[in-house]
């Protein structure tokens, strides 16, 4: 019984979770998802100093945006894909 209870928390948790990722490409993108508080994935260049300008330029604008991790499981990256937030080649897709 505990274990229906438990994998039934677990699934309603999920499913909200998965309706709140929105994929976002672009920087305009990302600022009405973020506005519309959603979980963001979207491609990323992983240089520390394109974070640290996506938090300060969020802080002044929609409250401070932080990058959380990256899937283990990425998502396919096609070749050309730009960072939302530098315009640089992206390495990966992040949160």
């Amino acid at each position: 019984m505990f274990d229906r209870i438990q994998q039934n928390l677990f699934d309603v948790a999920k499913q909200k979770r998965d309706a709140s990722i929105q994929v976002s490409r672009t920087w305009d993108e990302f600022a009405v998802a973020l506005s519309n508080k959603k979980l963001i994935l979207a491609p990323w260049c992983d240089e520390p100093e394109v974070e640290e300008d996506v938090t300060s330029r969020t802080k002044s604008e929609i409250g401070a945006a932080k990058l959380l991790c990256s899937p283990f499981d990425q998502p396919e990256l096609c070749e050309g894909t730009l960072c939302f937030a530098s315009g640089k080649p992206a390495k990966k897709w992040t949160y």
